[in-house]
């Protein structure tokens, strides 16, 4: 698509972006968002995993976000003085109760697009963004010029099926008249799959050492009463980027390294010390769908991530755990790893490592697609190149949802850059120049 290749949104990254190293080729300094490394870089479980990397003949990258991403290395975090540096933070928070042409409401619900003669008009919504807001009235906010839907790749899509825009037989299934027909919508859901593997640490070094009994206690009261010590780190400051084969022409796995064990996104507490290599993969073949369960706005809409839909999905995975194992195996990490506790070194077989993988695999939180950017051409898309709904006037998506194919990263910087270029677009200012 025209003005969507790296060198047309290069720049809208760097303007974003407020790196802690400064403005290089590939990086932005003075924008709102952000970017620091991480503040235990030095300890000796980062060290471990790098050179352990290393040893296992993978590449050592200095910058993620440079020139070159594959190997293993140290993450970039949008961490400012201890706190995650949301979007909200950066964007918001320094222009509230500053501009007259900007309300922010919270804790709403909205119910649909209202649209009238193939243009969306207005947006209908209500107070309460779960039970408590039924039976409360419904009001209707009207657009002056545009209506921008940004509720991310599974509540857009629920939106605009709520307002009668997708697949026209589905939406009189759920007794919603078709206002504009775009089977598209809902359709072409991709996520990261991850999955974790512990193992035992034999030195007290772990996050658990820090946190564990009263000591926890102690962590809770430095960091709200100074904004110092263990609070403020994330645990998750090394990791890799990673070829399942090596004729690929760009990493196709991840690695998160994580000085604690963490199963289930922590929802297993595990009171011993250890650390964690997530496997995520990062370009999964698969294609799943949002849809609605109902024409009620308060239901929370269908969701059909279809992991692991296709052997070569399931074989990058297994390569993926079998490759962290190799390098937790490494000579560098000799001095503290102790058993592999999850999921234990009795998994071994293909059909082993799939059925685990079934049991225990879960999303990372990076759902994209549902929306998709496209060719008006092109049965499937349901945004033009400036975001615009196709086929209906004063309408946009500009979120993650309009991501056509899921890229091999963590999805909140994209966003950003989406929404930064769109703005340009929607003020009539001229893009930002390419690089050359």
């Amino acid at each position: 698509l025209d003005g969507w290749s790296y060198a047309d949104v290069l720049p809208y990254f760097r303007k974003a972006e407020d790196f802690a190293g400064g403005k290089t080729e590939f990086h932005g300094a003075g924008g709102p968002l952000k970017v620091n490394w991480g503040e235990k870089s030095g300890h000796p479980l980062y060290r471990g995993i790098i050179e352990a990397g290393r040893q296992a003949w993978h590449k050592v990258t200095p910058d993620f976000n440079g020139a070159d991403q594959e190997g293993f290395g140290r993450y970039q975090l949008t961490i400012n003085d201890g706190q995650r540096w949301s979007a909200a933070r950066g964007y918001l928070t320094p222009i509230a109760g500053t501009r007259r042409n900007l309300s922010v409401v919270t804790g709403a619900r909205v119910h649909r697009i209202v649209v009238a003669n193939g243009r969306a008009v207005g947006v209908e919504y209500s107070l309460g963004s779960n039970g408590s807001g039924r039976g409360k009235p419904v009001q209707c906010v009207r657009a002056a010029r545009e209506v921008l839907l940004c509720a991310g790749a599974f509540q857009s899509p629920q939106i605009l099926q709520l307002s009668g825009i997708g697949d026209p037989e589905k939406l009189k299934g759920h007794g919603i008249a078709p206002v504009h027909a775009l089977k598209g919508v809902g359709e072409n859901l991709q996520d990261h799959l991850d999955v974790t593997l512990n193992w035992a640490c034999t030195q007290p070094v772990s996050l658990y050492n820090e946190i564990r009994g009263l000591r926890q206690l102690k962590v809770g009261l430095q960091y709200m009463l100074t904004g110092k010590g263990t609070g403020r780190q994330n645990g998750l400051e090394a990791g890799a980027f990673l070829k399942s084969r090596p004729d690929l022409d760009r990493p196709d796995l991840q690695i998160h390294f994580v000085i604690a064990i963490m199963q289930e996104h922590a929802k297993v507490q595990v009171k011993r010390d250890g650390f964690t290599l997530h496997v995520c993969q990062l370009r999964p073949e698969s294609r799943g769908r949002v849809g609605l369960v109902n024409a009620n706005p308060y239901a929370d809409p269908s969701i059909l991530t279809n992991f692991l839909g296709t052997e070569e999905d399931r074989r990058v995975v297994r390569e993926g755990i079998r490759m962290a194992r190799h390098v937790a195996a490494q000579d560098a990490l000799a001095p503290y790893r102790g058993e592999e506790i999850w999921p234990g070194a009795h998994v071994q077989s293909d059909d082993e490592i799939d059925a685990w993988v079934r049991a225990k695999g879960e999303t990372i939180y990076h759902p994209v697609g549902t929306a998709k950017m496209g060719l008006p051409s092109d049965p499937t898309a349901v945004v033009d190149k400036d975001c615009k709904v196709i086929g209906l006037e004063g309408l946009r998506v500009v979120d993650a949802s309009v991501i056509p194919l899921l890229i091999g990263g963590n999805t909140n910087a994209p966003t950003i850059m989406i929404a930064e270029k769109i703005a340009d677009v929607i003020r009539g200012r001229e893009a930002l120049a390419a690089v050359a």
